[in-house]
């Protein structure tokens, strides 16, 4: 059986999303993680590093704390991971631990950044596509600011992950019919506040 790493060490292998490695990372089997495989957990945190920052950023609206935030989430896995059935969904589980993480975060914040990090945010554009684009993104973050918690997790994982309604609900830790039911709400109020706001600008 391969060493563990420290929690230290599982820590200090979160990168950042702009920090891509040359090859592009494959999910490890369960039974390698269960067993305490080193390498594949690093392969663990590489394969869904990205994705599960992008999701906290967009949550938060803060970069510093999404970092802190994926970094626990990992810490956390690494502590649960060799408890595992042989029938988990390890993305759902991982962005289980990652909404809980939030959830924690949501409590006890004293205020956010309500614009998107520009870490999420499509680099490929020109400067007037870039500041248009900013100015469309900040926008919309105000607009699901204003959204209930969990109905703006939920579309979030709809929209931008495209995660099927039954990982959702692993992920949220709810009912598949209660994940349908959050994405059709934030949608609906989505689009009746940008539609108010299009009344404004008139």
């Amino acid at each position: 059986m391969a060493l563990k790493p420290s929690e230290d060490q599982v820590a200090q292998k979160v990168v950042k999303p702009e920090t891509k490695p040359a090859v592009t990372p494959v999910e490890p089997s369960l039974q390698s993680l269960v067993c305490g495989d080193r390498e594949a957990f690093a392969q663990l945190i590489l394969f869904y590093n990205e994705a599960l920052y992008r999701w906290v950023a967009r949550l938060t609206g803060n970069s510093h704390a999404a970092e802190d935030l994926v970094q626990d989430t990992f810490v956390r896995a690494y502590q649960a991971i060799t408890r595992l059935r042989p029938d988990t969904n390890l993305k759902a589980w991982l962005f289980r631990i990652a909404h809980n993480a939030y959830a924690n975060w949501v409590r006890g914040r004293s205020g956010r950044n309500g614009s998107f990090p520009d870490e999420v945010l499509d680099r490929r554009a020109g400067p007037e596509e870039l500041a248009q684009g900013n100015e469309a993104s900040r926008r919309l973050q105000q607009v699901i600011d204003k959204l209930p918690e969990e109905w703006k997790a939920a579309l979030l994982l709809r929209i931008h992950e495209e995660m099927p309604f039954r990982e959702m609900a692993i992920a949220l830790g709810t009912t598949e019919e209660t994940a349908r039911w959050r994405v059709f709400k934030a949608r609906q109020r989505l689009m009746e506040s940008l539609e108010e706001k299009q009344e404004e600008k008139r």
